[in-house]
């Protein structure tokens, strides 16, 4: 049994003030929103709100028990099968898809998570950035193509590697981490985990099984993470080390994974390779466990069998899992399989069930927007997103859905509106006010006051795009 503790961990030193050597507040997150624009638009960029809500779980809890955490720091989850994970300067922290495959259990997700959110808060991007020569870090665009493709040695994202040039060859160099950044994002980390009631131990036995691994050529992808982060011996040492000194703390032999994570892994493998691979390994799983077959690996195969369009094998295998007290995300695919043979109406009903149950699971609510919209009822949503966005005034995809049902419903000043809302939320000042500018140029479906409305926020919004651009030119940042 795991029994949480908020004793310090050994020996942590003063690290002292960190903030002299860095970029300012404001720099780093001008800095970090160009970056995030780009990132966002890269194929890899998953807009999953289930797999992004349970990263940035395990991120809050760590926060949760840092000293003095940013406000504004955001976990994504990046496509690709190798094993890495990134932090970027302003606060983002990337986690590839073939790095949760690979734990075995939450605590090591969060081990990594941790180690990553170190590198945030002891500013070493930052202050990589402000000792390094401007001319090696001008073209942001080059710097979020570097972080993303290089840490890949998937053809098609290598490809766009070398298209960047030099420049982001200079710039991702900036960006690898010096032993000694790693000794302290380890050190941090490891404080982190212990704090938040993870398993502490999971951060070196998962580093050591990386190291093993990679030693034996066993797996794919691993050096991408080597590159990036210098693992050596005498480092998992101090990890062990740090272990033996846990003070008064007790921790089973394996830790208690939440069902997100279980579930969530699951998705993240069902989702890896071909259809036909992703079905036969959960079919391969379930065979092999006749005793107690985990929902979690029903799920998987449920999931894939969908990928494969296998629609009735999916319901099927669904069904035994979602009776005795289902879980959210086997609702939502629940419904999605419905959705997929043309049985809308069951689809719509199963979420508005699911959701009486689990109001805030946001995955939930959007697929249930969506069907309502393909259902032609426009008015409706613009009802309820109107009611939700009074909740969650920061919720990009909300105006997403108002903007495609405000076009259903005929009022295009509406629509450029709420998708200037969704830019604005998403930090891409550019787009949203190219929205706006179109939303008041319109002649038709609206009214003085929504025009009123449109002219005000494109004001605002272009004064505030005005100040980011001045900033990012005295930063020379092209």
């Amino acid at each position: 049994m795991l029994v949480a503790s908020n004793a310090p961990a050994q020996g942590l030193p003063d690290l002292g003030d960190i903030s002299a050597a860095s970029l300012s507040e404001s720099q780093e997150r001008t800095i970090g929103n160009r970056i995030m624009r780009e990132v966002r638009v890269d194929p890899a960029y998953v807009d999953d709100p289930e797999l992004t809500d349970y990263v940035t779980s395990v991120g809050q809890r760590l926060l949760a028990v840092a000293d003095n955490p940013p406000h504004d720091m955001t976990y994504f989850v990046v496509r690709d099968d190798t094993v890495n994970a990134f932090a970027l300067v302003g606060g983002h922290i990337g986690i590839h898809t073939g790095l949760i495959a690979l734990t075995q259990n939450e605590s090591e997700l969060a081990g990594v998570m941790a180690h990553e959110t170190g590198h945030i808060l002891q500013k070493h991007q930052a202050r990589m950035i402000h000792s390094a020569s401007r001319a090696q870090w001008t073209s942001l665009a080059a710097l979020a193509l570097a972080v993303l493709a290089s840490r890949s040695a998937s053809g098609g994202q290598a490809t766009e590697a070398a298209m960047v040039g030099a420049s982001a060859l200079q710039i991702q160099q900036q960006i690898d981490y010096t032993r000694e950044n790693e000794r302290e994002a380890d050190r941090v980390g490891f404080q982190l985990l212990s704090r938040s009631g993870y398993d502490p131990r999971a951060m070196q036995t998962f580093f050591e099984r990386m190291l093993r691994a990679n030693r034996l050529n066993e797996m794919k992808g691993m050096p991408s993470y080597f590159r990036t982060h210098p693992l050596t011996t005498e480092r998992i040492a101090e990890m062990a080390d740090r272990s033996q000194h846990l003070p008064g703390v007790m921790y089973g032999e394996n830790s208690l994974d939440s069902m997100a994570y279980r579930v969530m892994r699951a998705k993240v493998i069902a989702e890896s390779g071909s259809a036909t691979e992703a079905v036969t390994l959960f079919k391969t799983l379930l065979e092999d466990q006749t005793v107690v077959r985990p929902r979690e690996n029903i799920y998987g195969l449920a999931y894939a069998l969908r990928r494969a369009h296998d629609f009735e094998g999916a319901w099927k295998t669904l069904q035994p899992i979602r009776a005795n007290g289902s879980y959210p995300a086997f609702e939502l695919l629940a419904g999605q399989i419905l959705a997929d043979m043309h049985r809308g109406d069951e689809a719509i009903a199963v979420y508005r069930a699911a959701l009486k149950d689990n109001p805030g699971y946001r995955a939930l609510t959007y697929a249930y927007l969506d069907q309502m919209l393909q259902a032609g009822h426009a008015k409706e949503v613009l009802a309820d997103v109107e009611e939700r966005l009074r909740q969650r005034t920061d919720d990009w995809h909300l105006y997403e859905l108002q903007a495609r049902a405000f076009a259903a419903a005929g009022r295009p000043i509406g629509q450029h509106r709420a998708q200037a809302e969704s830019y604005y939320r998403r930090n891409n000042l550019p787009a949203a006010v190219d929205q706006l500018e179109i939303a008041v140029k319109q002649t038709r479906g609206g009214d003085f006051y929504e025009m009123s409305m449109a002219e005000s926020r494109l004001r605002e919004l272009r004064a505030q795009l005005e100040n980011e651009k001045a900033a990012e030119k005295a930063l020379k940042i092209s």
